[in-house]
């Protein structure tokens, strides 16, 4: 004989990220190809928001049954269970942000943002810091976010070591809910003083160290944003320091992919050509599209097509890029606390929250599908029983609307 044992597991977090507004200011046109870096003497070249709402706490919460429900023949060993909170899995992010002086140059650092010929350029960094902040209201309960700078805040534009330093911490280390601390140590969306080159090898190595040392197995991500290819390899002097692409960057990005971080790569308006070999403070014959692939392929999130990394053209473009890997990363994945005991059976799980008339429900018991990579449903992801993972359409409803609820069903002899 079965009887459904009604028993309510709810997960509710905020997922879905929202795109920010854009910020209009005056600019100039932008045009590839400087740094922000003060060159030497010339020898033929020269150079020239709102604040986030404050966090939900609301968190996973359970219910279970009244206990003491009986029968002539005795108590119901049913009534006995009562579920643990269910935990949804919570994924690490460390988001590597290019702070170089070419996001903010006159030659380079601004850009048509939106598209439209009739709104003023803004500067590269207020897109980033723009589409930053959107998308921590979005995901800050979903997803433990760290931050790394690279160069530091203490960089200057001279030609030299100083335009190259990396802290050895990150600017916020990984932790719940730290939008708000990574906002407020960002320089502001409206800075026009950042500056510095491109050492993206030692931003990533300190994003690597960071992941490594948390005590957990939960899944581990870096986020590369940059606008050029990486110089300030470590070891060399001016102007090697500028005018070489360090190749450290894909051999640091190959090691963290191989101790299970992998590394998501977006360019901000990088063309398909080779660099001139000038003292202009970027490497030097060097095309930064095929690294940026490059880059993508070693750490293990290439897109199919030849565009590997994902190449932002503008500030919806670059919205759009850290929405979908950010998708991509919070986890489908529902932990129920305990293994699932022999006598019960999962009766019914509900993707939304009731009253939506788009809730997805899932019913039958221990009805689980034959392939999450081809079937609507839900599946155990062991044999204990003691996780489930949704697929497919209920996978993607989760991610939009972040509440998930659980019926169990319990066999009575």
């Amino acid at each position: 004989m079965q009887r459904p044992l009604f028993v309510t597991v709810a997960s509710v977090a905020l997922l879905s990220a929202c795109p920010g507004e854009d910020n209009d200011t005056a600019g100039a046109n932008s045009t590839p190809g400087t740094t922000g870096i003060e060159l030497p003497p010339p020898t033929g070249t020269t150079t020239g928001t709102t604040e986030p709402d404050e966090p939900t706490t609301a968190g996973p919460t359970s219910t279970g049954p009244d206990t003491g429900t009986t029968t002539d023949d005795g108590p119901l060993v049913c009534d006995e269970f009562v579920p643990m909170e269910i935990e949804p899995v919570i994924p690490r992010v460390v988001l590597v942000l290019d702070k170089s002086g070419s996001m903010i140059s006159e030659e380079s650092g601004f850009w048509d943002h939106d598209a439209d010929p009739n709104t003023p350029d803004i500067t590269r960094w207020m897109s980033l810091h723009s589409v930053v902040e959107s998308i921590f209201a979005g995901l800050d309960n979903v997803i433990n976010f760290g931050a790394v700078l690279f160069p530091s805040l203490t960089a200057t534009g001279s030609y030299g070591p100083a335009a190259c330093p990396v802290d050895a911490d990150p600017l916020v280390p990984i932790g719940p809910q730290s939008g708000a601390a990574i906002l407020a140590a960002l320089p502001p969306a409206d800075t026009m003083t950042i500056a510095g080159g491109t050492p993206a090898a030692a931003g990533i190595k300190v994003a690597l160290d960071e992941l490594a040392g948390l005590q957990d197995d939960e899944p581990k991500f870096i986020i590369l944003v940059t606008d050029g290819a990486a110089n300030c390899k470590e070891g060399t002097m001016t102007p090697e320091l500028f005018n070489a692409y360090d190749d450290n960057l894909p051999m640091v990005v190959a090691e963290a992919a191989a101790m299970g971080f992998p590394t998501y790569v977006i360019g901000i308006d990088i063309e398909d050509v080779f660099s001139p070999t000038v003292v202009d403070g970027n490497p030097d014959n060097t095309n930064t599209y095929e690294k940026l692939n490059e880059l993508a392929e070693l750490g293990g999130t290439a897109r199919p097509g030849d565009e590997k990394f994902y190449n932002a053209l503008n500030q919806t473009e670059l919205q759009a890029a850290l929405n979908s890997i950010t998708q991509q990363v919070v986890s489908c994945e529902i932990k129920l606390g305990e293994p699932v005991p022999d006598m019960f059976y999962i009766q019914q799980v509900e993707v939304g929250s009731d009253g939506d008339a788009d809730q997805q429900v899932y019913e039958g018991q221990d009805t689980q599908v034959a392939n999450c990579d081809d079937e609507a449903g839900w599946k155990y992801t062991t044999p204990d029983r003691d996780a489930i993972i949704l697929c497919g359409d209920a996978c993607e409803y989760y991610k939009e609307t972040g509440v998930v609820q659980i019926e169990y069903g319990c066999f009575i002899g």
